[in-house]
């Protein structure tokens, strides 16, 4: 009898891996065999999660223990998301290779499946039903927020800590220098109060973040140098306690960025039981959060600084959400990464970057000049670990913790550097950064705390800005420290924290969520210092920006973005978080022309979420991620990828599972007739997503104006003067820039100079003011005030009746709208017009030729094109600057045959006074659905209801989602 051939687990290994294959896992994942004694089993890519298996045959002794370690093994060192054990019935080691993935298929597997939101039970399970469970713990691990229900509990509890230390002014203003919470002499009372409570939020902050990273060292070292926190259960006074034990760690062992900041807070503390009890209920919240690593591994105590940070606006702080950190940085190292080489003239042929080789990988450099508590830095050493994992198995070689332990060591020591002025966030990016693998001690970080303000009468420091046209900021002493602070840049080392020049080496990747602060609407840069210092340093930014391609009126995004561009390398990038107005707004003109001139703009994604249109935490403002490429010298630029997102994730494994889908994705042309949507399992839409051409000089960004690749698609050809009705044939339409039909009238600014508004005087100056979306409901109006002559001007008393009158007009156009609520675009007199919130128009046009106009830009067309160039700010709420309507392509009514002229006119005698609703209601408003009809007729237009259609379910119009939730 010929003896059975005997399996090995390799071939059972190969045969799951082709069963899951033909289970669907194909179409959503990369399947990645590997073999040998430091690589897992098996290892594929599900909806962007890291799924490893470890496979044993049940005759093997302590099978379910040993690959139940394995699995473990692997999820604790970060190597997967999801790691499964899997004991393979022996039967199927005699089974004739022929039949073997028939009887696979159909033989229960024992499976435990393991990820950061738990363990599984012990299961039997085909593979049918492997997958199924699979799916479920993916989808448990989508819906729980963790990191956001262990924030919420630790901020709680910070915020009761707080309540018991705020009495106490003296203690408060300690923690205030301490932490870098500048204390203005001249605060009012209620700031002051906000401020206090802030520094002693952060101090708890602080505490308990020192508290869990110690008990993380003892549990993962085992060497018995760190107390267990349960050293101090039965401790009398536990601050004297702790405060020993983290000196002598700072001192002995390393981790001063950590430790030494802790126990000085802890000094400050007083002794009595308040704040002993407060120390007490640090060390029982920390107790329970390290029993929830999950939370450890994504930046917790980020997101709660974040929610504590009182100070926020006038820094302009708003750090970037864990989620949006991770979308970003992985979409970064999705791009092929190549090394410049100018001998060599085609850039796709330029050498790969390998970062397996550690030795190449400490060459590449990452900086943040606005780190805050390092979650960018985190999701970027993260993303580098990834492409190390993969690239690893992939080309067949070992992979164990050992080596990821090297990985990290050489991304902390020599890949990644921060920046920021607050020594507080500083020395928590140094915990985030280090709980990504605490089996490494490393001998130096690149974290610097950098100085911010006046040094002696004049010395000007302005954080990370000192970079602007040097690569390095010297240390600066000063001659008499008794009469001032010393600013020195200091270096967050591991055994110590060092005074030294702060240096910015040449960049493969600068990533950064900059200061949101402008220099307008009361002018908060630097608004967190006194008013002298805060005068001189807005002075110092000034002269300095000068000689740079950006705006201060844009905000300090557009500063950092062009100083940071001459320290990229060619074929480096930039992966920035900056307000949606970069894509259009006037004042970012400059930025958008840098990047057009030097860079290919890969990606930009855009969120039309109206529950979540940012990506920072703290705010609601529209925001945008964007990765750009540097070109080499001549080469030309690439298209862009616009991802307009229609859920905004809001959890790691949410940005993961996205980042899977667009990875995957075949982008949506602009001549196609296909529409890329990408979708979860269970059906929801989270995205479409579009290829267009780069942008040129300073235009804006059409791509980021629409949700839909259909109403992108209309927009971007109309643009060019074709008429693109969905599923009917272009047609073109005679257009013209509305410059070329008359002149715009002065701002509202100008109009204050010269004038002063008068709802009950009369003058021979008529004024059309404010825009009351209840009172505004007809395209013709009447004068609603007048305008009285400011003869007190600064301008001069003539300035109003000589400069300003003579540019008014008989058609005012929108300058701000609510599209939800207000419902014209233009509107028309019998007199000359000046508004505050409309752009007067003046023409040359006759009687006939205004009204056809104003027909045009009430229809559904013109609102398209309006819409293209609007900016946001959130959601449904928009400006029109005075270019962006200058430049506006407008029905040219001076080329039309009378016949048409007449019809239009004669339509707006007929629906100039017919009632309009909001503009987001247009595709059920009967008069714009007459203009519409009128517009048709009178050019031979194809029907234009699919237009309105269409636009009446843009969430930039409507305030309203495309992706609802799912009913549970």
């Amino acid at each position: 009898m010929t003896t059975p051939h005997r399996h090995r687990e390799e071939t059972l290994n190969t045969q799951l891996a082709l069963l899951l294959t033909e289970h669907g896992i194909d179409a959503e994942s990369e399947v990645i065999l590997a073999s040998g004694q430091h690589r897992p089993d098996v290892l594929f890519l599900f909806d962007g999660l890291r799924v490893m298996l470890e496979g044993k045959f049940d005759d093997v002794t302590d099978a379910a223990t040993i690959v139940l370690r394995d699995a473990q093994r692997r999820m604790d060192s970060g190597m997967c998301h999801i790691a499964i054990a899997l004991v393979y019935p022996h039967a199927l080691r005699t089974t004739a290779t022929a039949k073997m993935a028939t009887k696979l298929a159909i033989t229960p597997l024992s499976a435990r499946i393991l990820s950061e939101a738990g363990a599984t039970d012990w299961a039997s399970v085909t593979v049918t039903e492997l997958l199924t469970a699979l799916r479920r713990v993916r989808e448990t691990l989508l819906q729980d927020d963790i990191v956001a229900q262990a924030a919420q509990r630790l901020s709680e509890r910070i915020e009761t800590i707080a309540a018991l230390w705020a009495g106490q002014a003296a203690t408060c203003d300690k923690l205030s220098n301490l932490l870098g919470i500048p204390i203005n002499p001249h605060e009012p009372a209620e700031e002051c109060a906000a401020r206090r409570a802030t520094a002693t939020k952060v101090a708890a902050l602080v505490l308990a973040n020192a508290l869990i990273f110690q008990e993380q060292l003892a549990s993962s070292r085992g060497d018995g140098r760190f107390d267990s926190l349960r050293a101090y259960d039965q401790a009398t006074d536990p601050i004297d306690a702790i405060k020993t034990n983290w000196h002598w760690i700072w001192n002995n062992v390393n981790y001063v960025p950590i430790f030494q900041l802790g126990e000085t807070i802890l000094a400050e503390l007083p002794i009595n039981l308040p704040a002993i009890s407060a120390v007490r209920w640090l060390i029982n919240e920390a107790k329970q959060l390290c029993a929830n690593q999950a939370a450890l591994r994504h930046d917790l105590m980020g997101r709660i600084y974040h929610w504590l940070l009182h100070h926020a606006k006038y820094l302009g702080t708003y750090y970037t959400s864990t989620a949006a950190a991770t979308l970003l940085l992985k979409l970064t190292f999705m791009q092929t990464w190549r090394e410049y080489d100018k001998s060599i003239a085609d850039p796709n042929d330029w050498p790969l970057i390998d970062f397996t080789n550690l030795r190449r990988l400490t060459e590449f450099k990452v900086a943040d000049l606005s780190c805050g508590t390092g979650t960018l830095l985190m999701a970027a050493g993260q993303a580098i670990a990834d492409r190390f994992v993969l690239e690893r198995v992939t080309t067949g070689r070992g992979l164990n913790e050992r080596d990821l332990d090297f990985l990290y060591e050489s991304v902390m020591e020599n890949v990644l550097y921060g920046y920021d002025v607050l020594p507080s966030a500083v020395h928590l990016t140094a915990t985030t950064l280090g709980m990504l693998s605490l089996h490494v001690s490393y001998r130096r970080m690149n974290l610097f705390i950098l100085p911010m303000g006046v040094q002696g009468d004049d010395l000007c420091r302005l954080g990370s800005l000192d970079f602007i046209g040097a690569d390095r900021i010297p240390t600066q002493l000063t001659l008499d420290t008794t009469q001032f602070e010393q600013l020195d840049t200091k270096q967050t080392d591991v055994r110590a924290e060092r005074i030294m020049e702060a240096v910015l080496p040449p960049l493969d990747l600068c990533v950064m969520n900059p200061p949101f602060v402008r220099s307008v609407g009361g002018n908060l840069l630097f608004g967190s210092l006194p008013d002298k210092e805060r005068e001189l340093l807005q002075k110092e930014l000034k002269r300095q920006v000068k000689n740079l391609p950006a705006s201060i009126t844009a905000g300090l995004g557009s500063v950092f973005l062009a100083m940071v561009s001459p320290r990229i390398r060619i074929g480096g990038r930039m992966a920035l978080i900056l307000p949606v107005a970069l894509a259009t707004g006037e004042a970012w003109g400059a930025s958008r022309a840098l990047l057009a001139r030097e860079y290919t703009v890969e990606i930009v994604v855009v969120s039309h979420d109206p529950d979540h249109a940012n990506f920072s935490e703290n705010t609601d403002l529209s925001e945008l991620l964007f990765i750009a490429r540097k070109r080499a010298p001549h080469e030309p630029a690439g298209m862009t990828c616009y991802v307009n997102l229609w859920h905004n994730p809001r959890t790691v494994y949410d940005a993961l599972d996205l980042f899977g889908r667009i990875e995957r994705c075949q982008p949506a042309v602009l001549d196609g007739q296909s529409v890329t949507s990408l979708h979860t399992l269970m059906g929801r839409p989270l995205a479409e997503v579009m290829q267009l051409p780069a942008s040129e000089n300073d235009d804006q960004w059409l791509g980021v104006q629409f949700a839909q690749v259909w109403t992108l698609r209309t927009a971007a050809q109309l643009q060019l003067g074709q008429l693109v009705v969905p599923g009917q044939q272009p047609m073109k339409l005679p257009l013209c820039a509305l410059k070329t039909l008359g002149e715009l009238g002065p701002d509202q600014r100008r109009i204050h100079d010269g004038f002063k508004m008068s709802e009950t005087d009369w003058s021979p100056y008529s004024a059309f003011w404010n825009h009351n979306a209840k009172q505004v409901v007809t395209i013709a109006q009447q004068p609603n005030s007048h305008l009285l002559v400011w003869e007190q001007s600064p301008r001069g008393a003539d300035y109003g009746p000589r400069l300003l009158w003579p540019r008014a007009g008989r058609i005012l156009l929108v300058e701000r709208i609510r599209a939800n609520t207000q419902r014209v675009i233009a509107i028309g007199f019998d007199e000359p017009m000046l508004g505050n919130t409309w752009w007067a128009l003046q023409t040359n046009l006759t009687n006939k030729q205004e009204r056809a106009l104003l027909i045009w830009l009430n229809s559904t067309p013109a609102l398209l094109l309006l819409l293209s160039r609007r900016v946001t700010t959130q959601t449904a709420w928009m400006k029109f600057k005075q270019p962006a309507w200058a430049a506006m392509p407008v029905l040219d009514v001076r080329n039309l045959p009378d016949t048409t002229i007449d019809a239009l006119a004669d339509a707006y005698t007929v629906l100039c006074q017919q009632p309009l609703l909001a503009l987001a209601k247009l595709n059920e408003d009967p008069t714009r659905a007459a203009i519409d009809a009128a517009l048709t007729s009178a050019l031979n237009l194809p029907d234009l209801r699919p237009l309105r259609q269409l636009l009446a379910r843009e969430p930039g119009l409507t305030g309203v989602g495309l992706s609802p939730k799912p009913a549970k």
